[in-house]
């Protein structure tokens, strides 16, 4: 078997990000089938400690930023994260480093014949997904690796979750929004407590500022298991330090934060590489973190020398990430939003973070998110704004004419229609001047093919398709 062989074999599976997520149902959502897998293999997850997040965004973030901290004070980390942007092996890596083919290989033969033995439970339990499969690979890979600590960041949900299997040292909620609704609900509090199911009894739980209804089900959730509850905003805070805003530079100087658990008499101040606003609370989120799951028997101690330069070195591709930052010609940014919460976040950060003229935003979605939110909130950016709308070669992806009819239906602006990510960029060139911004936006699998575009994608997989 090689490489692509083991990619066919995990593929083979009910894949549902390519597919699309079906309707809740006991059979496509369970933990059962990765937990027999997991006792097959023996509970390689259960040879080392955890931390778990979950949340609609931010998620990714925190885990990232928990893992550098872990990282810079001498610990051996294991990362565990999704989607991929251009190979597979992304989303498992210890010490920042990607698993390689040879180990998904290696893993891949290791698994088949356990994952054989969970197919004949196939229809009291349903088949096993390529995301389960997934999840067993990386958490076997820390065990073999002989992690420290794993991050684990939640797929989709976190009640039924396959990584929920996991009874980690601290469970983390990120910032919650409408994503999926037609799986995780169709309300925050039906949202949130699909989220809070990865609270365990008896354990420490750290929440990101929620709205209303969605806190309150984290609340009452932790009270019915016994845990422990804290907050950020109330437990961890963290504020912008004060500075004058007088830079005429196009990607402005970052802004340091403090982050301070009073009762914990810990503070620092940080710049983050991470950029945005939404990124603070995310930071502090982390913060909290790292600082709870050291109370655990099980915990790593920490100092808060060590959580400051990992903050620091911490990056995360395609979140407000620069792609071309060269002299006469515009700045190129790639966000992955894809809802309207994070459109929002993305559309307060331009202004915040950058100087320019005009802003030329290159969009595609995949067709089941929320296409008419994106596009309400990116529409309101103050600078002039363009809209080239096209699409990724995922095969979720909306047509671009699919994106004009739900988020253009109410205006007169016309938005420029292309069928893929290269040519949109050579239009959005055309059109931006060298001091306007291009923003693509609206999924990471059209971030990845920008990515792709400037050269940043060192290597691939190839076409999801």
């Amino acid at each position: 078997m090689n490489y692509q062989q083991a990619l066919d074999y995990l593929y083979s599976f009910i894949n549902y990000e390519k597919s699309g997520m079906p309707a809740a149902n006991s059979a496509a959502y369970n933990l059962e089938r990765i937990a027999l897998l997991f006792e097959l293999l023996g509970n390689p997850q259960a040879s080392y400690p955890s931390i778990m997040i979950a949340g609609t965004k931010g998620k990714g973030s925190t885990a990232v930023l928990c893992a550098s901290a872990l990282q810079e004070a001498g610990y051996r980390v294991g990362l565990y994260s999704q989607p991929h942007l251009h190979t597979y092996r992304e989303r498992i890596r210890v010490d920042g480093a990607l698993i390689s083919c040879e180990e998904v290989v290696a893993l891949v033969e290791r698994l088949k014949p356990y994952v054989e033995q969970t197919l004949e439970a196939d229809a009291r339990i349903g088949r096993i997904t390529t995301y389960e499969l997934g999840t067993a690979l990386a958490l076997q890979h820390f065990a073999d690796s002989g992690v420290d600590i794993a991050i684990l960041e939640v797929g989709l949900g976190g009640r039924l979750d396959a990584v929920n299997v996991v009874t980690p040292l601290v469970s983390v909620i990120s910032s919650i929004s409408y994503d999926h609704v037609e799986v995780l609900g169709d309300t925050l509090a039906k949202i949130a407590a699909e989220k809070a199911g990865i609270i365990k009894s008896g354990g420490l739980v750290i929440s990101a500022q929620q709205p209303p209804e969605a806190m309150a089900v984290i609340e009452s959730i932790s009270r019915e298991r016994g845990a422990k509850l804290y907050r950020v905003g109330e437990d961890f805070t963290f504020k912008a330090t004060d500075s004058v805003d007088i830079t005429r530079e196009r990607i402005k100087p970052v802004q340091p934060i403090i982050i301070s658990a009073p009762a914990w008499n810990a503070q620092i101040e940080v710049s983050l590489l991470l950029r945005g606003a939404h990124q603070y609370a995310n930071a502090a989120l982390a913060f909290g973190a790292l600082l709870l799951q050291a109370q655990s028997h099980k915990g790593l101690s920490i100092n808060t020398g060590a959580i400051k330069a990992g903050f620091e070195k911490a990056r995360w591709e395609a979140r407000l990430e620069v792609l071309q930052d060269t002299p006469d010609k515009p700045l190129v940014i790639a966000d992955g939003a894809h809802n309207a919460e994070s459109a929002a976040r993305l559309r307060e950060a331009l202004a915040s973070a950058f100087n320019f003229e005009k802003l030329v935003f290159v969009v595609g979605s995949s067709s089941d998110k929320d296409i008419e939110g994106v596009f309400r909130e990116l529409r309101h950016a103050t600078a002039p704004v363009s809209f080239i709308l096209t699409r990724s070669r995922h095969p979720r992806a909306a047509a671009p004419t699919m994106l004009r009819d739900r988020g253009f239906s109410d205006t007169p602006q016309q938005p420029e229609l292309v069928q893929n990510i290269a040519t949109a960029l050579e239009e959005a060139h055309k059109i931006a001047g060298k001091n306007d911004l291009i923003c693509v936006a609206g999924s990471l699998f059209v971030a990845a093919e920008a990515r792709e575009y400037y050269g940043l994608a060192l290597e691939s997989d190839g076409s999801p398709d």
